[in-house]
């Protein structure tokens, strides 16, 4: 429905009725499930954006951070680098969502990870907070998102239906500044008139077009959905004021990202901790490319295929990925974490597709280009369950025929990492090293990796990133 202004039933706006919430909420009523999700995504993203911090815009934002901010307390791992926390967030946030390689909220479609880590970070060592709020302060971000999400979508919610998504908002851009402010928000003790305006300041910054995606622009809109959220936080706790009715008012939030469709009721679950985690994923490109290279690869090592034995790659797939995957023929990298083509070409020339992919010089490659010629994509992959299709915006059917005239043909519902199809924690714990052992050594991986597990025993948070040769 279109709305001019529509409180809940007690009188209260959106945000007032989410700041209650939040200064009410003892951690301790959170759910183990909840923390669990909250430490694995944590584990993930630490991970994540290690690897990235050679990425070529990782140098440029934090190139522009040293000419344009002092130091400050705030870490950038593996760098030595210390900025303002709000710097601090913009660049880490940055590092971890510029290889694409980082989790997203099931619900949501969020990179909820690479907005909410960054930012909690910052703000945790500049004021000497301990694991534990941060861990819960994750979680309870999380929960902040999927409970926007669901209200603005429709119920029940799944990604295929995502009503921001198709109207062309990032989401993480849109929903990512609320949810930080609400974590930053809770884990300074924010009381609730400054919980109130921190929520209600994100709301009215909260922007990312979609359009974006496939360019500099997607990681840098997430850098701004950390900054902005973190920014409001610190703004409210000083005494900056912005529409009590942000969210749901005459121009405001809702009527303006969502056409004033919104449904109430979603609201009745906050707190429920329902999220079943978010989407880790086994290679660094769209979440929509996983479940096909995933295929690609079990397709080759179980029936003992070579690359160049390959004829052609069908995948036949939902109209939810032909509409993200729109490269067939990626012009810079990018491009390529958006291109179903280049993931499997690189499997099929090189063996795997990884982040050490992502480079100037291997989208150039000619056996990679090669390999890319075998690939097709069509959007016509059948269900004959609707619940299933639509729980399953991603799924794939792979098919590999080979010049000996072989057939061989996998399909793939979810791939490794989705909520229904978890991601083990030694292979989270293996990916958390492989993107950090260049970088720190895997002695120093190791027991970074130790700490982040043991994040809730950690009284400092500035002890996090700055022992066991973790340059800070």
């Amino acid at each position: 429905m279109s709305l001019l202004h529509c409180p809940d039933n007690d009188g209260k706006t959106i945000a007032a009725t989410l700041a209650g919430w939040l200064v009410r909420l003892d951690a301790s009523t959170i759910p183990g499930e909840a923390v669990t999700a909250a430490r694995r995504a944590l584990i993930d993203v630490a991970g994540v954006m290690h690897a990235g911090l050679d990425m070529p815009l990782a140098r440029l934002v934090r190139e522009e951070a040293i000419q344009e901010s002092a130091s400050g307390p705030a870490s950038v791992p593996g760098t030595g680098l210390r900025f303002a926390p709000v710097v601090a967030a913009r660049v880490n946030s940055t590092a971890a969502h510029v290889l694409d390689f980082d989790a997203n909220f099931n619900r949501g479609m969020v990179f909820g990870p690479a907005v909410l880590f960054p930012a909690l970070l910052a703000l945790g060592e500049a004021e000497n907070t301990d694991g534990s709020t941060v861990l819960n302060a994750f979680a309870i971000g999380t929960e902040v998102c999927r409970t926007l999400a669901e209200s603005l979508s429709p119920r029940p919610y799944t990604k295929s239906r995502d009503s921001l998504f198709y109207l062309g908002w990032f989401n993480t851009g849109v929903l990512g500044p609320i949810g930080v402010a609400a974590a930053c928000g809770w884990m300074m003790k924010l009381p609730a008139e400054q919980m109130r305006n921190a929520i209600a300041i994100a709301a009215v910054q909260a922007c990312g077009l979609r359009i974006g995606v496939g360019s500099d622009m997607k990681p840098l809109m997430a850098a701004r959905a950390s900054e902005t959220g973190l920014r409001a936080a610190l703004l409210a706790r000083r005494g900056v004021l912005a529409p009590a009715d942000a969210m749901e008012g005459h121009r405001g939030f809702i009527q303006v990202v969502n056409g004033g469709k919104w449904t109430p009721d979603a609201f009745d679950a906050l707190g429920s901790f329902q999220d079943a985690g978010p989407s880790f994923k086994l290679y660094p490109a769209c979440s929509s490319v996983q479940a096909a290279a995933e295929a690609l690869d079990a397709i080759l090592q179980q029936s003992g295929i070579a690359g160049e034995q390959v004829e052609t790659v069908t995948c036949e797939v939902t109209n939810h990925i032909a509409s993200n995957l729109a490269f067939d023929d990626p012009q810079n990298v990018t491009q390529a974490q958006f291109s179903i083509s280049y993931a499997l070409g690189c499997i099929l020339a090189d063996g795997e597709f990884s982040y050490r992919h992502l480079t100037a010089e291997k989208l150039a490659s000619p056996a990679i280009r090669s390999a890319m010629t075998k690939i097709s994509m069509q959007a016509t992959l059948d269900f004959d369950d609707e619940v299933l299709e639509r729980a399953s915006p991603e799924a794939t059917r792979v098919i590999v025929r080979t010049s000996q005239g072989a057939v061989h043909d996998m399909r793939l519902n979810a791939s490794t990492g989705k909520p229904v199809n978890p991601m083990s924690d030694e292979m989270l714990e293996r990916k958390f090293l492989s993107n950090t052992r260049d970088r720190l050594g895997m002695p120093a991986a190791k027991a970074l990796l130790a700490r982040l597990n043991g994040i809730d025993q950690i009284g400092n948070l500035q002890d996090l990133f700055s022992r066991a040769g973790e340059p800070a």
